[in-house]
């Protein structure tokens, strides 16, 4: 994985919001999504249902919603730059060993929400799957 830097990735507040409200609508299960953008920058929140059989301690995303998210990218022009999901009891969230080993888009920043007393909190970072590592990623929340 190539070294993050400040500049890598931009995300607009309002998608911060989108993120955030997801997550709070389904906790205290984990909610889980994925952003459709341009380069380095997101434009587009896209949330899907979790359909883990245990979804207050992990994530998948219903298969025909992440088709259609998918879909729906391509014919926005968009690609896949993020995938984002909670973990609502953490107010420091960090990759779990499920998150690193089901990282299937290495190109993709993923964002983990978590909780801090009632307010969202998000990290972002870059998993390698094949590697089994993760690390932090910067990223600016900006319009």
């Amino acid at each position: 994985m190539p070294p993050a830097t400040p500049t890598d990735f931009k995300i607009p507040p309002i998608l911060v919001e989108e993120m955030f409200a997801h997550a709070r609508a389904a906790s205290p299960e984990e909610c889980c999504g994925l952003l459709g953008g341009e380069g380095n920058r997101a434009v587009t929140v896209y949330p899907l249902r979790n359909v883990a059989p245990h979804a207050e301690v992990a994530y998948e995303a219903a298969p025909e919603e992440l088709f259609e998210a998918q879909r729906s990218m391509r014919a926005r022009g968009e690609t896949l730059v993020g995938v984002y999901h909670s973990h609502p009891r953490s107010n420091d969230p960090a990759p779990s060993r499920t998150d690193v080993r089901l990282a299937f888009y290495p190109e993709a920043f993923y964002f983990i929400i978590g909780f801090d007393e009632g307010a969202c909190v998000l990290r972002a970072f870059r998993i390698s799957e094949r590697e089994g590592r993760w690390e932090p990623a910067p990223f600016e929340i900006k319009g």
